[in-house]
Formats: C-alpha cells, sequence, structure tokens
C-alpha cells in the first residue's frame, strides 16, 4: 500500500503511483461520518476574552488549537522574536501572567507536553538569550521546554530532523507546541510553488498526525503586510492563525490578520522591559528601552 505524505516528496515531486485498491481504501479513509460528532480541536493557547457572553460566560479567544498551524508575520526587526517567547512562556504558565498586564494570554491543556523551540537563524549565544527569557518569565526552568540552534544544518538536513521529530522521535506523542523559526529556512526556494505546496502540506500533516501545533515565523514583503513568496500565499491560506506585528518605534503592535473558526483577539502592544524581556502594555506607559 502506498505511504502517506513523506518527506521523500521533495526529491521526487511527480505524481504519486497509487493502485486502484491503495485509492478505494484511502477514499474509504477520507469519508467523514455525520452521525458522529467531530469535537472541535482543544485551544491550546488564547488570547483575551469574547466580549459577549453566551449563557453568561465569555468565553477565551483562540489563538492556537491542537492539530493546527499558524504563522507570525512582519517585517525584520518588528520584535517577532520577542513575541515568540511572549506566547512561548504564556503557554508554559508559571509567573509569565505578571508580563501581560491588561491581557490574558492563558494555556489550556499542555499539561506535560513539550515546546519545542527551533532557531534556524541565529547564532548560539543569540539563541541562548532568546531561551533564557523563558525560565525568566516562567519563574523556573520547565522540564518540558526545549530550545534548539539548526543554524548549522542544511536545509535538507532540517527537513530530515523535522521529518524525524514528528515521526519517529521520543517526543512525537506528547507534543503541545513547536516553534520554527522560520518557515523559509526549511526550503530552498520560497517562490517554487511545488516546493512550498509539498511543504506546507507536510506542516498540515505534521500538526495533525500528532495532534500538536506548529507555529512558525514569516517575513512580510517590504511596506507591506503580505508574505513573501507563494510560501506566504499558501500559508497565508491554510494556516488557523496569522498574527502580524508591526513595529511602531517605541513599541509593536500584534493583529489578528486571519483566523479560522474563532473571532479575532483584539490587538495588543508590546514593549521590552529592562532585563530585555517582553511585555504587554498599553501605548502611553514609558517603562521600555525598546
Amino acid at each position: 500500500m502506498s505511504e502517506l505524505l513523506s518527506i521523500k516528496d521533495f526529491k521526487n515531486t511527480e505524481d504519486a503511483v497509487l493502485t486502484d485498491d491503495d485509492i478505494s481504501k484511502g477514499f474509504e479513509n477520507t469519508v467523514i461520518n455525520l452521525k458522529e460528532k467531530v469535537e472541535r480541536p482543544p485551544i491550546l493557547l488564547s488570547i483575551g476574552f469574547d466580549d459577549k457572553s453566551y449563557k453568561g460566560v465569555h468565553y477565551p479567544l483562540k489563538f492556537a488549537s491542537l492539530g493546527n498551524f499558524s504563522v507570525i508575520k512582519g517585517q525584520q526587526k518588528t520584535r517577532k522574536s520577542f513575541m515568540k517567547s511572549l506566547l512561548e512562556s504564556c503557554l508554559l504558565g508559571g509567573k509569565s501572567f505578571k508580563f501581560c498586564d491588561y491581557l490574558e494570554i492563558k494555556p489550556h491543556g499542555l499539561g506535560n507536553k513539550w515546546v519545542i523551540s527551533i532557531d534556524n537563524e541565529q547564532a548560539r549565544y543569540d539563541v541562548w538569550m532568546n531561551g533564557i527569557r523563558i525560565p525568566e518569565m516562567v519563574g523556573h526552568h520547565p522540564e518540558n521546554y526545549k530550545i534548539l540552534m539548526w543554524r548549522e544544518k542544511s536545509r535538507a538536513e532540517r527537513r530530515l530532523y523535522l521529518d524525524w521529530l514528528f515521526m519517529k522521535s521520543p517526543y512525537k506523542d506528547n507534543l503541545g507546541m513547536v516553534v520554527l523559526d522560520g518557515y523559509v529556512d526549511f526550503i530552498t526556494d520560497p517562490n517554487d510553488q511545488a516546493e512550498c505546496n509539498i511543504f506546507i502540506d507536510l506542516i498540515m500533516k505534521y500538526s495533525s498526525m500528532t495532534n500538536c501545533h506548529i507555529m512558525g515565523m514569516l517575513h512580510t514583503n517590504p511596506n507591506s503586510d503580505k508574505m513573501r513568496g507563494h510560501l506566504g500565499t499558501i500559508a497565508a491560506q491554510r494556516a488557523e492563525t496569522v498574527m502580524n506585528i508591526e513595529s511602531k518605534g517605541e513599541y509593536s503592535l500584534a493583529s489578528c490578520s486571519d483566523i479560522r473558526g474563532s473571532k479575532p483577539f483584539e490587538e495588543f502592544t508590546i514593549r521590552i522591559d529592562e532585563d530585555w524581556l517582553p511585555y504587554v502594555s498599553i501605548e502611553s506607559q514609558e517603562n521600555h528601552i525598546l
């Protein structure tokens, strides 16, 4: 029987070869039984609450759910990495709520699931600086958090490492969130339609099969909020959530560009304190250095 979409598809983008028996069995496996209720994917991380109540309850506004993927987009030097750290720390809980001021960025059911953050661009010291924010914000070193440096890996090697993480590793059955900084560092040409389609298809496969959430970064075009290349186009179409980060000089503005199956969370600002830690603030606050 033919295999599911595989990392090997990067080496051969020709049409899959399927027997009639493969297609018959595969077709039946794709049928959704409408006589059975399919539960909504559990929320993993929410940002704020709905201003309207349902039967007296104000429900959290989804940012990330299990089995899906999201994108944080923005131009260079807009504090995307600081936003990543804020979301990672809030997901891990602890004392991170102190950095959210009025805004409740809340985890839901992470438990002991892994949060694995992968940096493909920065040198060891800078990756450490990103990673050390997490225990400083959470208040302790979370045992279920790892940050990795894949700068020295080739794009082909990164794809193989990523495939191992989701399909073969000892972590694969207990993943909560995997963070990729950034998506573009796993492909050769962000304008190659076939390559980009295969990569995003793999991201959807990995998140679905492991029932985790994948969050990644992408740059936008200069003087635009559109993500770069065909990779940006296809990621925007298929992501559950797209968050936009825009630098306003002394602070950055985060807004919900797109979201599936939920009301968008309200825009908010982040600043950096004297310890180089991100925090949510109102625009008029002056306690910042960036």
